[in-house]
């Protein structure tokens, strides 16, 4: 197979399809891609994988980031990051997020266990937990901290409604309101369900802040 060379550091074994405007640089430290983009409209897109899958039975599809080391690293390690950083001006006029896992759903996905993250914990036989060892890992940081703690939510749940039995369960068919309850919320009572193992469980959502202990 040949191979084309280009006046910069680029090199293709089979061309390319498409065009690249940006800088590519590869040096000791990595490799740095680097695009800007002054459009005013449309999505801008720096690097788009696709993958089509059309032989069935096969796994995978995934772009793979993988990370291995046998040394004590320093006071932080990832295969992967996704990092946004807004200027003094800057903003997003609807929903911004460092990383986002989007899934459709059709009619053929009558069998099978969908999930838009899927998170996996390997522990093999004498690994240990270290200091601390959790499925997630959430903090929030800088000076300004205490705005989220006034502000900020925990999670955010959107397109849910709730109903009896439902994702977000009213009281009734799966859980009571009784009088201990009552004082929590009564009928506003709300019940998340969770899936431990086989069976299935339901966190309490208290719908007020001043619920008493």
């Amino acid at each position: 197979m040949s191979r084309t060379t280009f006046s910069g550091p680029v090199k293709s074994d089979n061309g390319f399809e498409g065009s690249f405007v940006g800088t590519l640089n590869s040096t000791s430290t990595g490799n740095t891609i680097t695009t800007t983009n002054t459009a005013t409209s449309g999505t801008f897109q720096p690097l788009v994988v696709s993958t089509t899958m059309s032989g069935a039975g096969a796994d995978g599809g995934r772009a793979n980031f993988n990370m291995n080391t046998n040394v004590a690293l320093g006071s932080f390690s990832n295969a992967l990051k996704a990092d946004v950083t807004y200027g003094a001006s800057g903003r997003t006029t609807g929903l911004g997020s460092s990383f986002v896992a989007e899934m459709t759903l059709s009619a053929g996905t009558s069998s099978g266990t969908y999930a838009p993250v899927e998170i996996e914990l390997n522990v093999p036989s004498g690994a240990s937990t270290g200091t601390a060892t959790s499925l997630i890992y959430a903090s929030v940081n800088g000076t300004g901290a205490t705005t989220f703690d006034a502000n900020g939510t925990i999670l955010t749940l959107a397109g849910v409604t709730a109903g009896a039995a439902d994702a977000v369960a009213t009281p009734g068919a799966t859980f009571a309101a009784t009088a201990t309850g009552t004082a929590l919320g009564g009928a506003n009572l709300r019940g998340l369900k969770v899936k431990i193992g086989s069976s299935f469980f339901y966190l309490a959502a208290i719908p007020a802040a001043t619920f008493e202990a």
